[in-house]
């Protein structure tokens, strides 16, 4: 269930570093008006046929507030024989800045068959510090890393999602960011594909790929649980939110489809 929030996923450093670090994106926001208050709900699915589970993700949720951050939470859990196979629930809470959307804080707790993992992130402009505890349910067997990454600014999923959205993407635009969402960082090459009609609505079609840094080395790696660049389709309105995503990772073809949408006041 992750790697489909992975999409739903910074900026270039001043100083010297990694190679990467030259090919990054301006963190400079685009024109597009940011989003408002509001709910997304998603029916989670192998191949749009078995129901596997659902997601909900609040941005700037009613009656939570946050001096000088913009709040997002997100849940989700899998449902039917999914349940049964491969047993998961999340839930995330990210604070951004809100003039400039850089991640500020990030929270999560995930629950399998076999563990719960809990991470907190503290992200500034030149690092991110990860606390990671890991909990196993049979022999109540207890784990924690704690590491900083000194590179940054770093996004988290949510960061990184309202950073795209700001952008003016025309076909053939490409973006590329630096996230580290969990524990693990990433470097998130997003290429705009085309404008078209999807699920009769009008939708931007984006290609988003992933390589995974080396915390040791800060080296590029490829990401081996997603086979092939993932397909996520944004609606072509003032709303800019996901309408689909569609995921080629370890266990099957994994989609998230978009089945309402609340604005809130």
């Amino acid at each position: 269930m992750r790697i489909l929030l992975y999409l739903l996923l910074s900026v270039s450093g001043v100083c010297s570093g990694p190679a990467w670090k030259d090919t990054l994106a301006s963190p400079k926001l685009g024109p597009h008006p940011s989003i408002t208050s509001s709910k997304l709900e998603f029916s989670l699915s192998w191949k749009g046929m078995l129901r596997a589970g659902v997601l909900n993700i609040e941005f700037a949720p009613p009656g939570v507030k946050k001096l000088s951050s913009f709040v997002i939470r997100s849940s989700a859990s899998s449902r039917g024989a999914a349940a049964t196979l491969f047993p998961y629930s999340h839930s995330y809470w990210s604070e951004i800045h809100p003039r400039t959307l850089r991640s500020k804080f990030f929270h999560s707790i995930e629950k399998d068959s076999k563990e719960s993992i809990e991470t907190t992130n503290h992200y500034t402009f030149f690092e991110v510090k990860v606390d990671e505890k890991t909990s196993q349910y049979d022999g109540g067997k207890t784990s924690s890393e704690t590491f900083t990454f000194p590179h940054g600014p770093a996004r988290d999923l949510f960061s990184a999602i309202l950073h795209l959205r700001s952008q003016k993407l025309d076909p053939g635009d490409e973006h590329t960011l630096l996230t580290l969402p969990f524990k693990s960082p990433y470097i998130l090459n997003v290429r705009v594909e085309t404008k078209e009609k999807h699920l009769g609505r009008d939708t931007i079609r984006l290609s988003v790929s992933l390589r995974k840094i080396n915390t040791k080395t800060h080296e590029l790696g490829a990401y081996k649980k997603l086979k092939k660049p993932l397909t996520l389709w944004l609606s072509d309105d003032a709303d800019r939110i996901p309408i689909e995503v569609r995921a080629a990772v370890y266990i099957g073809d994994v989609r998230a489809v978009l089945t309402k949408h609340t604005k809130t006041p």
